[in-house]
């Protein structure tokens, strides 16, 4: 009920506002209406054969009507009518009016007197510009004044002429307020015509202003943009929602005037206006929220009642939800609800425009890291494949030219140099290929029956020598069987081994570890080196990366090892693992699932390669 007497006050409201500028366009028929009798008057008297006037009390009649008309000339007319009582005066007007003429028909011949006609003016005066109701009783207080008259100077004129006469002035009254009613009507048609297009020209400002400050490339930026300008256009509340990967929920990325526990919870998406759109695909209003089962149960308390909702979508794909609510209207106005979605569309473009910079954006950074990695890699590689490279031709040329000269010992650690050196371009060319099998698809995993605890002994046995004087220490658990690829295990194996050797000091401690972890295999190999730089560990595993400059590095490598056992391992579906810290060390370890059953199967398992005495220097337990 309530409610409804607030709706009923508004329209009057809106009515008054809209009738203002006719009252006042009244007031000025009335003044000049006024100045007109006054003028007639003040002939009348003036003129031969008028009847017989009182002279005094009409002249003070004339001068007491020229003030009031002067005083109802200069009130402020468009403070007054907007004001409680403004109407009341407007009434108390034309009833001093009536009074007048009457008391000049009075003193100018009575109902003899042909100043009567006068009551002609103030009658059409009021037909135009009252409600039929006060024409009404303007109409009888004028018959009255005039039967009063009759009555009080006792003139004997027939009830005929009354009736004619009071008829007459009912005529006036009839026409005028058809007349004014028609004119009352078009005023209000025009009056609501001008607000309408007001209203829309306002709103099509504010969403003009909205897609200009939209016109940005920062995605966050827009959907905030988007629901400021939901409430420029009149809306009480406005907010984003975006749903979660499962869609099962939805939060609140940017709201303005709703509760602090609404804007900070997570809602379950078939609650509220999110989940409405989602399911409809499209803008979805409710006049009435607050009854609505599915309304947000805290905002209905609100006493939110009109709420729309748009979807914007990006890439095809539901982007996020824009919801505005209003707790003063119990419904939304078609100009408002084309508003509301025109600026959804606009924050739909803004948006896709900005999240396609940011991929752009995105690309073009990962471009340039591609370019400085591929610049990296051909200095790497030109640096690795030349050192060794140099060493065999300088130390043939040593061979060729002073062969005899040295001695057999001298001889043979050149050639053992050669040897060493065509060794790790050989590694680097595996490296290469490895990985254009890789990206080409043409490296495949086996799963066959690996004994793991046997892959890592050889590996250990043959690269024992690369850890010099460094301590080595192994805790292997033996019959560690798992399924997969031997030859790509061993690799990864070898890769994390050799890491650890050119990563490590000369007098540096390694652990090499095969220990098992409920179901699975776990291998890890660590040492206490320098660590890995938190700005380099976010780039471990990229191809061709490696830490520090390429040519000032003191470690030789191509930057795969690392890269190529994280592809291996994901083959096999697992991952690597690291855990370092600057000044301790770093462990690289990954896990394998244990093979079921693997003791019966273990004869028609893959033989690792041959395996070979760990040399001085390294210790093996297990």
């Amino acid at each position: 009920m309530g409610r409804d007497r607030d709706a009923r006050a508004e329209t009057r409201s809106s009515e008054a506002h809209l009738l203002l500028p006719f009252r006042v366009w009244t007031v000025r028929v009335g003044v000049i209406t006024t100045a007109l009798a006054l003028w007639v008057l003040a002939l009348y008297p003036l003129l031969p054969g008028h009847r017989p006037v009182d002279g005094k009390p009409y002249a003070v009649l004339l001068v007491s009507a020229a003030v009031g008309a002067a005083v109802i000339a200069l009130l402020p007319w468009p403070r007054l009518l907007t004001a409680r009582h403004g109407m009341a005066l407007f009434y108390l007007w034309s009833v001093c009016d009536i009074l007048l003429i009457t008391a000049a028909i009075g003193v100018s011949g009575g109902d003899q007197s042909p100043l009567f006609a006068v009551y002609a003016l103030t009658t059409v005066f009021f037909a135009l510009g009252y409600p039929r109701a006060g024409q009404a009783a303007l109409l009888a207080f004028t018959v009255a004044c005039y039967v009063a008259l009759v009555v009080l100077t006792h003139e004997h004129v027939g009830a005929a002429v009354v009736f004619m006469r009071t008829s007459l002035l009912g005529c006036l009254t009839v026409m005028g307020s058809f007349l004014s009613s028609r004119l009352l009507r078009q005023v209000r048609e025009l009056g609501s015509a001008r607000e309408d297009a007001d209203r829309r020209s306002g709103l099509l400002a504010a969403v003009a202003v909205a897609a200009r400050d939209m016109n940005i490339l920062d995605p966050d930026q827009v959907l905030s943009t988007v629901v400021d300008a939901v409430l420029e256009i009149g809306f009480e509340a406005a907010n984003l929602c975006v749903f979660n990967e499962a869609g099962t929920t939805y939060r609140v990325v940017h709201g303005h005037g709703l509760p602090h526990e609404y804007l900070s919870g997570t809602h379950p998406a078939n609650v509220g206006m999110p989940g409405l759109v989602r399911e409809s695909g499209e803008t979805v209003v409710l006049n009435d929220y607050a009854s609505h089962p599915r309304g947000v149960p805290r905002l209905r308390i609100e006493g939110f009642r009109a709420v729309i909702a748009s979807p914007l979508r990006s890439k095809e794909r539901l982007a996020a939800v824009l919801v505005g609510g209003t707790k003063r209207q119990s419904s939304l106005e078609p100009e408002v609800i084309e508003a509301f979605e025109l600026l959804s569309r606009q924050a739909e473009v803004a948006l896709t425009n900005a999240e396609q910079f940011e991929a752009e954006r995105r690309l073009a950074r990962r471009l340039a890291e591609l370019d400085s990695l591929k610049r990296d890699f051909v200095a790497t590689v030109s640096h690795e494949l030349r050192t060794p490279l140099t060493v065999i031709k300088g130390m043939g040329k040593t061979l060729v030219t002073r062969g005899d000269e040295l001695t057999d010992e001298l001889r043979e650690e050149c050639l053992q140099r050669m040897v060493d050196n065509c060794d790790v371009l050989g590694e680097t060319i595996e490296n290469l290929l490895d990985f254009s099998r890789l990206e080409a698809g043409r490296l495949e995993a086996t799963s066959v029956l690996v004994d793991l605890s046997r892959l890592l002994q050889g590996s250990l046995n043959r690269l024992s020598s690369l850890f010099g004087e460094r301590t080595l220490t192994s805790s292997v658990t033996p019959g560690m069987w798992v399924v997969g690829d031997p030859h790509l295990i061993e690799r990864v194996v070898e890769n994390l081994l050799a890491n650890a050797s050119k990563h490590s000091n000369a007098d540096a401690h390694v652990t090499v570890a095969l220990q098992r972890d409920a179901d699975d295999a776990v291998l890890s190999v660590a040492d206490d080196g320098p660590g890995i730089a938190a700005d380099d560990l976010q780039h471990l595993g990229e191809r061709f990366f490696r830490g520090g400059d390429v040519l000032t590095r003191g470690t030789r490598g191509t930057g795969l090892g690392i890269a190529f056992a994280l592809e291996v391992l994901q083959l096999h579906g697992s991952d690597l693992e690291v855990e370092t810290e600057l000044g301790v060390g770093t462990t690289f370890s990954f896990r394998l699932p244990l093979a079921p059953s693997a003791e019966h199967t273990a004869p028609q398992a893959a033989e690792p390669p041959g395996e070979q005495t760990v040399g001085s220097g390294a210790e093996t337990t297990g």
